[in-house]
């Protein structure tokens, strides 16, 4: 008899996004903060050494540090169900291709937090003065693979489809919209001194907050639409929108 069974589903999901927003809300705050004295405060001032070491390990606009690697395996997350949720659907006869495209995207995504890829389009500027030379090429290619990806989403289940593309346009607002707030805020200079700011710590704050904001509506969305049931013979996963509700497997007759 199967016994189904609720591992991916209701107050475990929403526990454990709750307490991975309220961990990266932590890290996004106090990296604002200690990079902010760090930058506005006397060397000699005691607990200086000790603000430096923070604000270079959780620190949102650094580079190859804790933040960076929490945003990047969060990203990655996505990808694995993503992946996941397009191997179930593929067993249960229906579309798995949509759903791995989507993975990829995610993959990219999660390397470019870590490794910082987009920085490498500034080689490719267009004579940009007003904000970060890099936004000049990648704002073009964001906008021709949002419509991409719009037109593969539209074989994916509907609800999905809908909480995914609220989840990009607040990853987008955040990534784009405020990245290019945060270039005009600072002129489009990469050195420290213009990045001391109140205005633009807060710009910082705004746009990662909104990218791990949208990463978490996308988890929980893909996250919902995966369900696990405890099996005789093992772990049944399976879609929440199979058809019929019914996985091949669990829907074969019993043989004697």
């Amino acid at each position: 008899m199967d016994v189904p069974t609720g591992l991916i589903q209701g107050r475990g999901r929403r526990r454990f996004l709750r307490i991975a927003a309220i961990v990266l809300a932590v890290m996004l705050l106090s990296g604002l903060v200690s990079h902010y004295l760090r930058e506005n405060i006397a060397i000699s001032t005691p607990g200086w050494r000790g603000l430096s070491a923070l604000a270079g390990l959780v620190y949102a606009d650094g580079e190859a540090n804790l933040w960076a690697w929490a945003s990047g395996l969060l990203l990655a997350g996505i990808a694995l169900c993503l992946a996941t949720v397009g191997f179930a659907a593929r067993n249960e006869r229906d579309l798995g291709a949509p759903y791995f495209v989507l993975a990829a995207v995610a993959v990219e995504l999660s390397a470019d937090e870590i490794a910082q890829l987009h920085e490498k389009l500034a080689r490719f500027d267009l004579d940009s003065r007003f904000t970060f030379a890099w936004l000049t090429v990648g704002v073009p290619l964001a906008v021709v693979a949002c419509l991409l990806l719009l037109w593969i989403a539209r074989k994916i289940d509907r609800l999905l489809r809908r909480r995914l593309i609220v989840a990009g346009a607040i990853y987008l607002l955040g990534a784009v919209g405020f990245e290019a707030i945060g270039g005009i805020a600072v002129g489009g200079r990469l050195d420290e001194l213009s990045r001391a700011s109140l205005t633009y710590h807060a710009l910082v704050g705004m746009e990662e907050g909104l990218e791990v904001t949208g990463a978490l509506i996308a988890l929980g969305a893909v996250l919902s639409a995966l369900v696990v049931e405890r099996m005789e013979t093992g772990i049944l996963l399976r879609t929440r929108f199979g058809r019929a509700g019914e996985h091949p497997l669990k829907s074969a007759p019993a043989t004697q």
